[in-house]
């Protein structure tokens, strides 16, 4: 349906007049009867009984301009929230949908209460996403902080153990040396697959990694899956040491973290600022207050 013509018919409708429409409108009075007959025809129904001393809404027309002024109404709120958020600044960041949900979301509050005219949107990757499209100001990402950026810096170590469930060892397969792992199946998530490359260079292993792995959706499935003897895991050193003291997992090789045997093992979250952003006030207050709020957690990495 053409805005205008719309417009139009809401115009004669108040009035209840063509001719006060086409002077309120600034055209012919011709102009404004075309324009309302064009919309009869294309809605197919008579919005107007027509008489010499002016016009009058049928029943379908009444209809039609109170949904037609609660639409404008609508319209209307939506520019001018449009026009505001034109004028508001836009904070953009993407997280590691666990430091997302465990990190930031729980504690963004205060932040958006100390900049309450800023918008900021949060959404989540697993793998490190694009700064130009998304248009993003920051992202937290897992890994060793081989992202192409010159503003990057560790913000929570996530040192790893290897475990498994206590069903896992058995005398068909063992699992009493390193080589042993090359007999179990290997439980992992998509991006802790280069963290397994690794720990297999590191202890010169012969895994197959692609025949062995089973790569799960996020860290929970991942402890799940170790949890019920599906396979060998490097899981996350606080979760791991809480399910060994339940006695649902175990580590049968190292009592000590991956990093112990190479401290190039040792992943964590990064934060990476967008390269144009890094002098940026509102980008580095937010620096500021996530270090403040993580500075109480062991695994912090520092100022």
């Amino acid at each position: 349906m053409p805005l205008k013509s719309l417009n139009v018919f809401r115009v004669v409708a108040r009035l209840n007049s063509f001719k006060q429409a086409a002077d309120e409108l600034c055209v012919t009075s011709q102009a404004v009867s075309l324009q309302v007959r064009s919309l009869e025809d294309t809605l197919g129904i008579t919005l107007f009984q027509r008489f010499p001393a002016g016009v009058t809404l049928t029943p379908a027309g009444e209809r039609l301009y109170e949904y037609a002024e609660r639409s404008m109404q609508l319209l209307e709120q939506g520019i001018r929230a449009a026009q505001a958020c034109q004028q508001r600044r836009q904070f953009r960041i993407n997280a590691s949908p666990w430091f997302a949900v465990h990190r930031l979301l729980p504690v963004l509050e205060q932040f958006e209460q100390q900049y309450p005219d800023v918008d900021i949107k949060i959404t989540t990757a697993v793998g490190f996403p694009d700064f130009a499209a998304q248009r993003l100001d920051c992202a937290i990402q897992w890994g060793w902080g081989q992202w192409p950026s010159s503003a990057k810096q560790l913000l929570l170590k996530d040192d790893k153990r290897f475990v498994c469930a206590p069903s896992m060892i058995t005398a068909n397969k063992p699992l009493n040396t390193p080589a042993d792992i090359k007999y179990h199946r290997i439980l992992c998530t998509e991006l802790s697959v280069a963290l397994w490359q690794q720990f297999s260079n590191t202890l010169s292993l012969d895994l197959l990694l692609e025949q062995q792995s089973l790569i799960l959706d996020s860290q929970a499935s991942q402890v799940e899956a170790t949890e019920k003897g599906l396979g060998v895991a490097l899981i996350s050193d606080a979760l791991a040491l809480d399910a060994c003291q339940q006695g649902r997992l175990i580590m049968p090789l190292w009592q000590t973290p991956v990093s112990a045997l190479n401290p190039a093992l040792l992943p964590g979250y990064w934060l990476v600022v967008g390269e144009e952003r890094q002098h940026d006030v509102l980008t580095l207050a937010f620096k500021t207050w996530l270090f403040t709020t993580l500075k109480d957690d062991t695994r912090f990495a520092g100022f």
